[in-house]
This record gives C-alpha cells, structure tokens and sequence, in this order.
C-alpha cells in the first residue's frame, strides 16, 4: 500500500469550507428577517452536517488499515533511535580510553621520529648529489636524440635542486656553471630547430609540391627515405604522436610524452606541430619564452631572404620549369606560396606560446602578430621587387632620355615649300650611361646564372632590421641549407633569375594584386588603408613606371611628331601595311601613334587599376597629336602664308556648303559604307552600289544639284592658278593625311568602345579595384570626342579633294571675259580636231589625280570625288555659251570635241559612261538649228534644258541666221514659254 497522503493546507476562499462557510451562515442568520428563515437555515445546517459526518466515517473506515500500519512503524523506529544512542555513547568511552594511553608514550615517540627523519634527509641530499653528477652526460644523450622535452625537463630540475636546497655546498659550483652554459647551448639548439621547422620545412613542402606538380617526380635531394620503414611503424608512430599532443595540452606528466626519435617515422605536418609544442614547452621550462620571441620577431626578414635566395639558387640550378618568357611569375608564386606555409607555421608556433605564457606565467612578454610577419614579409617581397624592376637605374635613364629633348618648333613650318636645313647630331650619347658590366660577365653565356651587382641605399631595408642583418652571426648550424654565413659583399649581390626590366611590372602587376589582396586580408586592413607593398607597387607604376616610362614615351613621340618632317611625309611599308590589315597606305606617324594606343591598351589590361590614369594621359596625348595633325592639314592646303586662298578650303569653310555636301546621299552612303565596313562587313573592290532608296534619275538629280550649288557660290569671278592646288605630290599628301586620320579614329573609337565593358583583370576583390573595373564615362567620352575631331578632320580633308576636283574644272574650263580668257579658251584656233589646251590640261590632271587618289585612298572615296563631276563639267561647258557673240560651225565642233574628252576621261575613271556630257554636246548640237526646229525639238522630244539655257540658244541661233527683229525673238521667246510651261520637262535638265 501507497503511504497515507498529506491532506493540502492553505487559506480558504469566501465560498469554500471552513472559516468562509462559517461567515456565510453568521451573515445568512444576520440578515434573516424572521425566525422561519433562521429554522430553515437551521435544517440546512443539520443536513450539511449529516453528510460531512457521513464522509469523515467513511474516510475513517477506508484508511483503517493503513493506520493500524502506520503505529508499529511508529515504535519501530523509536527503538531503533534509542539503541543508537546507546553505541554511540560507548565509542566516546573507548576514543577516551585510547588517548589517555597515547599521551603515556609521547616524549618517546617524538624522539624516534625526529632522528628519523635527519637520517632520511641526509640521505636524500646525497642521491641528489649523486644524480646532478650524471645530469650533464644525460643531457647530451636527450639532445642527441632530439628529445629535447627531457633534456629540458633534466636541466631544469638540477638547475633549481642546485639553485634551492643546494645553494650553500660549495662544491657544485663548477657543476652550476657547467649546466648554465649546457642551458644556454640547448637553448640555441631548440632556436634553430624552432627556425627550421618555420621556414626551411615550410619552404620546402611548397617546393616538393611546385615539383610534384610540373616534374611529376621527386627531387632526391628532398626525398625522405620512408620506403624502407614499414606501415605498422609509420601508423604506430603517428599515434603516439597523437596521444602525446593530447597529453601535452592537457598538462599530463610530459616525461611521459617524449617518445619519437625517429622523425621520418612521423607524417611531415604532424611532425610540424608536435615539435613545435615539444620545443616551446621547452622554452618555457627553461625560461626562454621571452628571450626566444624577441629573437624570432627579429629575425624574420633575414630568415625570408635568406628563403628567397635558395629557392631563386634552387630553380637556377635544378632548371625548374616555368614561364620560359617570364620566369619571375612563377618565382613570385611560389615564394608566395612559402610564405603563406611560413605563415600558417608562425600561428601554429604563435599558439603554443600563448599557451605556455599562460601556463608558466611569463611576465612582461609581448609576443608579435602576423601582421608583424606580413609587414616583414611585404619588406622582402619590395627588396625582390626592386631587384628586377630596376628601380636603381630609373632616374639615370630617365636624365639619358631627357637630354636628347629639345625644344617644339612650329609644324607648319615643315610645311612650307622651302629647303630645310639639315643638322647632323650624334646617335648616341656615352658621358652618363649608369649600367656597370662587370668584368667577368660573358654576354653570350646564358645558361649561368646571372648576377648583377645593385647599388643598394640603406632605405632599401627596413630601419629595425638593418644594423640586424649587417651584424648577422656568421656561422650556423651545418646540416641547414638556410644556414649561412653573409658576408657585405653578399648582402649587395643578389641572384637573380633574369634580367631586371621596368616592363615586368605589366605582366607580374595582376598576380602581386592577388597577393596584395590577400596580404590585406590577413591583415585585416580597412578600406581606403592598403598595406606597404600595395603603396610601393602603386608609387612604382605611378612615379616611374607611368611618368618616367610609358608615359615619357608617350611625350617623347609626340614632341619627336612636332619636330620631324619626314615622319610626315614617310608612309608606312608594305609589311607594316599587311601587319596592321591595311589595303591602303597611312603615315608613320599615325601608325607609331596608333601602336602607343595600343599599348596603352594591353598596359590597361596588365594594370587595370591605373586605367584611369592611362586613359587621361592618353587623352592629353591625342590632344597634342589632333592640334599637330590640324597644324599639318593646314600646312599642306595653305603651305607659303596667312594670306594666300585656295579656293576648295575657302569653299569648305562656308558652312552653308559644307552642311549642303554632307546631307547630299553620295556623302551619307559613303559614311554607311564606312560604318559598315567598320563592322568588319567587307566591301568589294568595285561592288558599290549606291543606298537602295536612290533611284538613277534621285543620282542626277542629286548631282545636278550639287553642280548648281558650286555654280551659284563661285559666281561670275574666275579662279586663278594661285588659288587651286597644282601639285600633285599635295593632293597626293592631303589623300593620305585623310586616310590616317579616319582609320586612326576606327581605332580610338573600337578602343573607346572596348572600355565600355568591363575589364575583367582576374582580381577577385581588391580593395582599390575589384573584379570588374569600369572606366569612367566621362573619360570614354572624351575618347568619343577625339574620335570624333580625328574623323571631322579626315571628312574635312576628303570634302577638300571632293571641292579641289570641281575647282580644278572651274579654273580650266571657266571662262571670264574681263581677263581675256574667251579668246583662248572659244575662239582659239587650234585644230578643230583636238580639245582646247585648257581641256587637255584639265583630263591630264584628272587623270593624273586619278592615279594619286588610287594608289593612296579606299576605291569607294576615289568615285566619291569623281562622282557628279560630269554634271559640274556639262554645266560649265553650256554655261560658257553665255560668254559667246556668235555661233558657228567651228565652235559648236569644238566644244562637242571638248566635251567628248572630258566624257572619255572621267568614264575611264568612274568606269560608267557619263550621259551628263552626251547633253553638252546636245546643247552645242542644238545652237546650228534653225530657231523653229529648236521649237519643234522641244514639242516632240520634250525640254532636256532649263529655260535660260533654250533662251541663250535662240538667241544665239538667230545671231547666226541674222534675225535681229526684237518682235520676232519675243515670238520665240513667247511660244517657248507656253511650250515649257504647258508641258513637263520630259528630259535630263543640266
């Protein structure tokens, strides 16, 4: 049975039983009016009562037998207490009895236990004696095994034995010097084993794995002999290693732990960490912690040159595989990769002493960071760095290229047609050359290592470091390759794995921001704080790199374009030609701009954080070549002063006609035409079609229209011989000047374009610039604009040879009666046969020009100029009728005989028959009918002319036939009005 239950106990409610029932009746009886109420509630008390004196009977009567339970239990225990009691109080009598018996025997026993132990102590002094005696032989025998935890352990103990109770025998006073210097030697020994396993083991698993990967084998002189140990002995070893660890960072007895001799037995990582637990847990039994910090902190940069020297000696003389052109590239990764393994070691070693500080609590120890590291090792990587980029040799270099600058002169001046004296200077200059060769160097000797000799200042190191590595212990231990002594001499010659070249920067700048990026991750550095080496490479390519190299190179070809005259007038070869895909030949210096563009460009591929700044240099360039190239266009139209007019450019620069040619179809389908082909869509040689939405009659038209325009502006004036160009070799100039400028504005313009995707350099998220580096709108557009002048100056110079053509034709076929050129030109009386000699000039230079503009200028340009000149040609043949007293036979044959020249030359060059001059000869044909056959021509053929020119031709036709009444010339004058004005002009009008 359950035991009985406790009933709950606490405070009642108003309704509930107890207290709360009984206010209620006392209120119920109060409140009662009359007795009758009371009576009632009298019974109702009387009922509740019965049936709670029903319940407690019948709880009474189902717990009887756990009651009748509950009282023997009750007298049990009370017995049981009571006997206790009674055994207690004779233990008291029988403790009382025993002392009284030990107090009899105790001066005795005190004197027995005192000679005891003197005895025991005297013999304990001579055991310890006897054991220092041993400890310097077995110190030796630890260290020989590497199981420097029990000599640590040894010496320590017998140092603080002889130090403590032993201070006071004189005669271990040898003995303690003995083991203060044994101390001090294991010290030295657990640092260079410490300095081994951080750089020489780091460093040489990144080798083993730079091996592996490209030579798929091992290299002897790293291979460890592990193929002789057995499996059960490598796995074996491995774990005791695992449980020694455990107990060491437990703080188990390390007597216990030391137990690996063998350490080729033990995996290489795990070898790593378990001694440098065991070593630092020696520097802590021996007091070194702080000594021992200090003295890694200090030589870091020391060990990681000394690093960086036997890896470069290592690939030299193992021949390594690497970037054959850039073998610096692979050097970097992987001394990268060392110091990243050093770096994993320095925290490892980091850890353990932390560790130790706390658990032999070192005071005053202020033990370095990685940040520390990462800066030294940013000192190393700037010292590698100056090395092969050639800082030293910079400004001597730099004041060689500034000697042979000398001062801008004007480009016009090479322009003008007179003889330029030439001045011999010499080609090279030897009073400051800066580059030491030394004596036993042989320059065809490539297989040996090269050694240069540099000229190192003492800011090339850090100041902390320098007296360090100047006063560096010249001997260490043998069985290290690191270990060395360094001499001065040493320290000033450098191995290097090739030359040193300014221009590696390019191709090592996006791997070195890799390492930069992580540097500064490691680091933790804040954005807008870049370490030390990311501000060297910046300066380096900013104040060197930039404004001494590229960007003087720059500067350089420029001024060297302001001062040349023949690199204006030299054009490239033809091997430049099928190098740069060309068909038609451009300038030199065009092309030596265009191949600085394009270095510029692959430099902003290699540099993309500089971009920017290239772009804006670049941009400033391109201003001073756009001012030469404009100074040389005016050079070569207005070549002898200010005051002489050649009429095309004094045409061109009306803009009235210069927006009338440019919204003329032949323009704009010549400029698609370019667009297209800038699309990389190859045009055909002579497959020109004109624009789809231009008919034949919309052509003549459009030509008619260009040939009035000409007509109109040039007036009645004539042109003279100094206002057209008549040198060939000019045209020639301007046709080549047209075609540089327009395909070196393609090349800015597809340059400009590529800027505006992003540049995908390969960094994944440098702070300065990220993976994607996008270059400023603003700057791309004033590459557009450039673009932009470089081909209004190329349109400009076409336009000139477009108008030069036509001028050309007014100056030898225009006639002026004011200068006497109707008699030589109308009424010559040379053979009716021949053109006039104005003629024959004229198809001499057209053809002439022809060659010029085919050798030097794309086939769709060449029929641009020639295009519509018939209609300009027919137009003024017709007009020098106006200029005409009288018609005859005579002069209609040779004027037909001037226009079937002109249509022979020019369909000889456009390769089209030339239907405009087919209407000259028709005009002239025209003026030898009768003036009613002229009428009747025009009612049954249709209007081929314009009325002016109908009108001219009756008037000339009826001074020919003598008709000289006024009535009947405003006869014909009439019935031609109504004939053209009732019916539309069915023919070509000229």
């Amino acid at each position: 049975m359950p035991p009985p239950v406790k009933p709950p106990r606490g405070k009642y409610g108003k309704d509930e039983a107890g207290c709360g029932f009984l206010v209620n009746v006392i209120k119920s009886l109060g409140f009662s009016e009359t007795n009758e109420e009371r009576q009632k509630e009298k019974q109702k008390i009387e009922k509740e009562f019965k049936l709670s004196d029903q319940r407690l009977n019948d709880l009474v009567s189902n717990h009887d037998h756990e009651l009748s339970q509950v009282i023997p239990l009750f007298t049990q225990v009370t017995t049981e207490i009571a006997a206790s009691r009674e055994r207690i109080h004779a233990v008291k009598e029988n403790l009382s009895a025993c002392k009284r018996l030990l107090q009899c025997r105790r001066e005795e026993l005190k004197k027995m236990w005192t000679d005891a132990v003197q005895h025991k102590h005297v013999l304990s002094m001579l055991e310890q004696i006897n054991d220092l005696r041993k400890v310097p032989q077995i110190v030796v025998n630890y260290t020989s095994k590497r199981q420097y935890l029990h000599a640590s352990k040894t010496l320590n103990d017998a140092l603080t034995l002889i130090n403590g109770p032993l201070q006071e025998v004189e005669g271990l006073n040898d003995l303690r010097s003995d083991l203060i210097v044994r101390r001090q030697l294991l010290y030295q020994r657990l640092h260079e084993e410490l300095v081994q396993q951080l750089y020489y083991n780091s460093a040489n698993e990144v080798m083993l794995a730079f091996q592996r990967s490209n030579l798929n084998r091992l290299n002897t002189n790293f291979t460890r002999g592990m193929g002789t140990r057995r499996s059960t002995d490598r796995i074996e070893a491995t774990s005791r290693v695992r449980q020694a660890l455990k107990e060491m960072s437990q703080g188990v007895n390390l007597l216990q732990s030391e137990i690996i001799e063998d350490v080729d037995l033990i995996d290489p990582e795990l070898s790593m960490i378990y001694f440098i637990a065991v070593i630092l847990e020696c520097f802590g039994m021996l007091g070194k912690v702080s000594e021992a910090l200090e003295k890694i902190r200090i030589g870091i940069q020391t060990e990681l040159l000394e690093v960086v020297h036997n890896t470069t000696h290592h690939m030299i003389e193992q021949n390594l595989p690497s970037n054959e052109q850039y073998p610096l590239l692979t050097l970097l990764d992987i001394i990268f990769k060392q110091f990243k393994a050093i770096a994993k070691t320095h925290a490892l070693v980091l850890k353990n002493f932390l560790a130790i500080v706390q658990k032999y609590q070192v005071v005053g120890s202020q033990p370095y960071d990685l940040t520390h590291f990462w800066s030294q090792a940013q000192s190393v990587l700037q010292l590698l760095l100056t090395d092969y980029l050639d800082i030293q040799n910079a400004s001597a270099d730099d004041d060689i290229q500034n000697s042979y600058i000398e001062p801008i002169r004007n480009m016009n001046s090479y322009f003008l047609r007179r003889k330029v004296s030439s001045i011999k200077k010499p080609l090279f200059k030897f009073d400051k050359s800066a580059n030491l060769i030394h004596k036993n160097c042989s320059l065809t000797d490539t297989a040996d290592p090269i050694q240069k000799e540099h000229r190192r200042n003492a800011s090339d190191v850090s100041n902390d470091n320098l007296n360090f590595i100047l006063n560096a212990s010249t001997s260490k231990s043998a069985g290290s390759s690191f270990k060395g002594s360094q001499t001065n001499d040493q320290l000033r010659q450098k191995l290097l794995i090739c030359s040193p070249d300014q221009g590696v920067i390019t191709k090592v700048y996006l791997p070195l921001m890799t390492y930069i990026q992580e540097i500064e991750a490691f680091m933790k550095c804040k954005p807008g704080q870049p370490c030390s080496l990311h501000d060297f490479i910046d300066n380096y390519i900013k104040e060197t790199f930039l404004s001494k190299g590229h960007n003087s190179n720059l500067q350089v070809c420029i001024d060297t374009l302001s001062k040349n005259q023949e690199v204006w007038r030299a054009i490239v070869s033809a091997e430049e030609m099928k190098e740069l895909n060309l068909t038609r030949p451009v300038l030199k210096s065009t092309a030596r701009v265009e191949r600085c563009l394009m270095e510029t460009k692959h430099l902003i591929q290699d540099l993309p954080c500089f971009s920017e700044e290239l772009l804006k240099t670049v941009c400033c360039l391109l201003k001073d070549y756009r001012e030469i190239c404009q100074a040389a266009y005016r050079g070569i139209v207005q070549p002898d002063t200010e005051d002489k007019r050649i009429y095309s450019v004094a045409w061109l620069k009306d803009e009235d006609i210069s927006r009338f040619l440019k919204t003329l179809p032949n323009w704009t389908d010549l400029k698609s035409s370019s667009h297209r082909l800038r699309q990389g869509k190859k045009l055909q040689r002579h497959n020109f079609e004109a624009s789809e939405e231009e008919s034949p009659l919309q052509v003549q038209q459009r030509n008619i229209r260009e040939a009035e325009m000409l007509t109109s502006n040039l007036g009645e004036g004539g042109i003279s011989q100094q206002e057209i160009l008549t040198d060939i070799s000019v045209l020639k100039e301007l046709a080549i000047l047209q075609e540089s400028m327009e395909w070196f504005s393609m090349q800015i313009s597809g340059f400009a374009n590529e800027l505006r995707c992003p540049l995908v350099n390969g960094l994944s998220a440098v702070p300065d610039c990220g993976a994607y580096v996008a270059v400023k709108d603003g700057t791309i557009k004033v590459l557009t604009n450039l673009a932009l002048e470089f081909d209004e100056l190329a349109n400009v110079c076409l336009l000139v040879l477009h108008l030069e053509v036509r001028v050309q034709c007014f100056h030898y076929l225009r006639t002026n009666p004011q200068n006497g050129r109707v008699d030589s030109f109308i009424n010559s009386k040379e053979d009716v046969l021949e053109p006039d000699r104005q003629v024959q000039i004229l198809t001499k230079r057209l053809a002439e020009m022809d060659e010029a503009f085919s050798a030097t200028l794309h086939a769709r340009k060449t029929r641009y100029i020639f295009e519509g000149l018939a209609h300009l040609a027919a137009r003024i043949l017709i007009q020098a009728s106006n200029y005409l007293e009288n018609i005859d036979q005579v002069t209609v044959q040779r004027m037909c005989r001037n226009a079937l020249s002109l249509q022979q030359t020019l369909s000889n060059i456009t390769g089209s028959r030339e239907v405009a001059l087919d209407q000259a000869k028709q005009f002239y044909e025209l003026l030898c009918m009768e003036p009613d056959i002229i009428i009747t021509t025009i009612v049954e053929q249709g209007s081929q002319f314009t009325e002016m020119q109908y009108l001219n031709a009756l008037q000339l036709s009826c001074k020919a036939r003598g008709i000289t009444d006024s009535n009947t010339l405003a006869n014909y004058q009439q019935r031609l009005s109504d004939i053209l004005g009732a019916k539309p002009s069915a023919g070509v009008v000229v």
